[in-house]
C-alpha cells in the first residue's frame, strides 16, 4: 500500500494549474467539459447516483470539484438540494460556485451529504477531511466515486501523477489508504459504480451510532 501525491512549489501553483482543467479540456474538445454535452452527462451521472442513492441522506448534497454541474442536476433531478463549489466553474454558472473545497464558506453543519468523484485531486486529504467533517450535520454522510485504484496499475500510478499533462494530485493503492487519510470518517461500505472501472466509497461521519 501506498500514496503518490504530485510535487508542487506551493500551494498556489497547485490552485493555479488545477483551475487550467476546464479551459484546456474544452480547448481539447473533451466531452465531459463541453457544454454541448451537457445533457448526456447528466443523464451518466445520474445513472452513477442511482446505483448509490439508497446510501444519499435526506436533505442537502455539496458536490466536491463539480466542474460545470452535471452532477448537481443530477441530484436535483431526484430530489436533493444540491449545490457544487470548483476551482473553475466556468462563467455564468448557476449550479455551482467558484471556490476551494479545502477552505469553503459555507457555515459549520450546513450539508446532509457531501459527493465527490475528484478525492485524487485533493492538496491534502487530511486537510480537506477536517473541513468535510467541518460542513456535515452529526449524522452527514460522504459519498466519494474513485477511479484510480481500479483503472490503474501500481506503476501506473507511479507514473501517472508526474505527467505534466495530467491533473491528479494523490493517488492511493488502496481504499485502506484512503481511509487512513480521511480520520474525521468511518468506511460504512464499497461497491462498483455504474460509471466504468470506478468504486462507490460509503463514509459515515465517525460518533455516528
Amino acid at each position: 500500500m501506498a500514496v503518490y501525491k504530485r510535487k508542487y512549489k506551493s500551494y498556489q501553483e497547485y490552485l493555479d494549474h488545477q483551475s487550467l482543467k476546464l479551459k484546456i479540456g474544452q480547448r481539447k474538445n473533451i466531452d465531459k467539459f463541453m457544454p454541448r454535452h451537457f445533457d448526456k452527462n447528466v443523464k451518466s451521472f445520474t445513472n452513477r447516483i442511482n446505483k448509490f442513492k439508497k446510501y444519499v441522506r435526506e436533505g442537502k448534497v455539496l458536490c466536491l470539484g463539480a466542474r460545470i454541474g452535471e452532477e448537481v442536476v443530477a441530484f436535483r433531478n431526484l430530489g436533493f438540494d444540491a449545490i457544487g463549489i470548483d476551482i473553475n466553474p466556468g462563467k455564468d454558472n448557476t449550479y455551482v460556485i467558484k471556490g476551494d473545497f479545502h477552505n469553503t464558506k459555507f457555515e459549520d453543519d450546513s450539508f446532509d451529504n457531501i459527493y465527490c468523484n475528484c478525492i485524487d485531486h485533493a492538496w491534502d486529504m487530511p486537510e480537506l477531511s477536517k473541513e468535510m467533517n467541518r460542513l456535515l450535520k452529526p449524522k452527514g454522510r460522504l459519498i466519494l466515486e474513485v477511479d484510480h485504484i481500479l483503472n490503474k496499475s501500481k506503476d501506473r500510478r507511479k507514473e501517472w501523477i508526474n505527467k505534466v499533462s495530467k491533473y491528479e494530485v494523490i493517488l492511493c493503492d488502496s481504499l485502506k489508504d484512503i481511509s487512513k487519510c480521511l480520520k474525521h470518517f468511518k468506511l460504512k461500505t464499497n461497491f462498483v459504480s455504474a460509471y466504468k472501472k470506478v468504486i462507490v466509497v460509503i463514509f459515515d461521519k465517525k460518533g455516528q451510532e
